[in-house]
Order: structure tokens, then C-alpha cells, then sequence
């Protein structure tokens, strides 16, 4: 376990929500744009992907840019494995080709991929190795995608353990205060469920939003995107993703601010990503101040 650290700066942890993580990206330019410096990253499945990205010195504007490009079909390949129904190869080869990184110890700040142990329930944490290959994992929700063999486990899809991964931040990298940014806010969808693929993702879904609401009082502040109306998978609705988290993280500026001291300190700041600081403000978007609880860790927890 990492020693917390109180110097000026914030951490954050980047919730889970497939083709709502394109919201981050909105998120983490408005942060940048106002000078905040971010000392550590967490990331659960999109939200790994977005972490990583910005974690390696990729700059929102072009963490943008490559999501409103991507397509489904670049990264995915149908088979029949044995543990889900698609392969995770051309979704690591995608990483490998688009995380200017190889490993954990090439990122410009300190970053974990959240995934989940698939024999025990277990939060996982991951802090080294290959940086393709900890994406991947934090990525393949059951049933859908194969399970991730690594350090002798299976690893499953974060959410399932850490949807929302304040934990991993305050604990496993030791960084407070911490902002939590959760990409599905009004999003709960109602189900499909024709069959027995449908009722496993959904289930998966539904423990996705209970760990979230578990997370999510252990975090300093709490910043909401409004994600009704945008599917899960609808990546063609990356431009208003974007416009919907800049827009929640200008909501919650005035107590961000407040929150990180207004300093810059050891990090990642605007300067380090090329971005400039205007003085402009916004209104909108979601957030809300938390009391952090000190709580006897859930069976669910664990850390890499």
C-alpha cells in the first residue's frame, strides 16, 4: 500500500461506462484548462483507457480526437472462445498501437488499471507490467469479452469489483484528495433481455452500479456526467460526450479549485500537456461534495 500524500494537486478516478468514457476526455481538458494538477490517475474499463492515455502525456483534445475516430469494429473481432464471446486480441493490439507506453514505469504520473480477479470477486489493481495488456483486462467485461489470464489469475472487467475507483487512488497509489468522475449519471438502461448473454450483462451492469454507489462516498467530490439518452455502445455520440463533460467539470470548478489548493505540485498540470489557461467559466453538468469515511474494506477489495 502506497503512503497518502497531501501536497497540492488532486487525484482521479475514472469510472467504467464503454462508450461514455469519451466524457472523460471533456473532463480532463477543463481541469487542465483551469490549471489543476493532476498527481495520480485510477481507471476503471473506459476509463483505464482514458487514464492511461492522459497518464503517458496524450492530451485531452487528443484523447478526443482518437475516440470520436475509433470505431467498434476496429477493435473487436467475433469468435468462439472459450470464457466470451469475443477476443481481446485486436482490442490489445489497439492499446499496444495507441498508448505512446509499454509499461507502468514509462507513464509521466503515477496510474492503475482496475480489474477484477474472476475466481474470487476481488479487486485488482494493476501498477506494472505491460500497459496493453492491464487495459485489456480492466476492460473485458464477462461473458462478453475472454477473461485476461495474468500472474496466474483470470481478470475480468473492473466494474465488477471498482466501478468507480476511489480506492485504488487513495489507497493503492496514495494520492488525496481525490475526484471521482462517473460517466453515467441518469444512465441505468432498460433491458434486452432476449437471452442468456443479455441477462449476464446486464447483471454485470447492475453490480457495476452498486460498486459505484460504494466508491463514490469515499471520494473527496464526485463529478457527475449526464448520461441519459446515450447507450452504452454509441460511439457516435462522442461530440456531445465530450460537450456533456466539459460541461459537469465547469459545474464543479469553483469547488475543484477549492479543493486542490489552486497550486501546482508534483504532477501533471496544463503546462506538462500544452494547455493553456484561460480564465473562462461554465455552468451545467453534475457534481457534488463528499465526506470521505474511514470503512472496513469490502470483500471485494484487494490490491495488486
Amino acid at each position: 500500500m502506497a503512503t497518502k500524500s497531501r501536497k497540492p494537486g488532486v487525484g482521479l478516478a475514472l469510472s467504467g461506462g464503454a462508450a461514455r468514457g469519451i466524457a472523460h476526455a471533456g473532463v480532463l481538458e477543463v481541469l487542465l484548462e483551469a490549471g489543476i494538477t493532476v498527481r495520480a490517475v485510477a481507471g476503471t474499463s473506459a476509463g483505464s483507457v482514458v487514464g492511461v492515455l492522459f497518464a503517458a502525456g496524450v492530451t485531452p483534445a487528443e484523447i478526443g480526437r482518437l475516440a470520436l475516430e475509433t470505431r467498434w469494429s476496429d477493435l473487436f473481432r467475433a469468435r468462439l472462445p472459450h470464457a466470451g464471446m469475443v477476443s481481446g486480441e485486436g482490442l490489445e493490439r489497439f492499446f499496444e498501437r495507441v498508448i505512446p507506453a509499454r509499461t507502468f514505469e514509462e507513464l509521466r504520473l503515477p496510474f492503475a488499471a482496475v480489474a477484477t480477479d474472476l475466481a474470487t470477486g476481488q479487486r485488482v489493481d494493476l501498477t506494472s507490467g505491460s500497459l496493453a495488456r492491464a487495459v485489456l483486462a480492466s476492460c473485458s467485461l464477462p461473458v462478453l469479452l475472454e477473461p485476461v489470464p495474468e500472474g496466474g489469475r483470470l481478470l475480468v472487467d473492473g466494474g465488477v469489483s471498482s466501478q468507480l475507483p476511489v480506492r485504488a487512488v487513495r489507497h493503492t497509489l496514495g494520492v488525496t484528495p481525490v475526484i471521482a468522475v462517473d460517466v453515467n449519471v441518469g444512465g441505468l438502461e432498460q433491458p434486452r433481455l432476449h437471452s442468456v448473454v443479455d441477462v449476464a450483462v446486464h447483471l454485470a451492469l447492475l453490480w457495476c452500479a452498486r460498486t459505484a454507489h460504494e466508491e463514490e462516498a469515499e471520494a473527496d467530490l464526485v463529478i457527475g456526467v449526464d448520461a441519459r439518452g446515450i447507450a452504452l455502445h454509441d460511439l457516435t455520440q462522442g461530440p456531445e460526450l465530450l460537450r456533456r463533460g466539459r460541461e459537469a467539470a465547469r459545474s464543479a470548478l469553483p469547488a475543484i479549485l477549492a479543493l486542490a489548493g489552486r497550486c501546482d505540485g508534483t504532477g501533471v498540470s496544463s503546462a506538462d500537456h500544452g494547455v493553456p489557461r484561460p480564465g473562462g467559466e461554465g455552468v451545467g453538468g453534475g457534481w457534488r461534495e463528499t465526506k470521505p469515511t474511514l470503512s472496513q474494506p469490502s470483500p471485494l477489495d484487494g490490491e495488486e
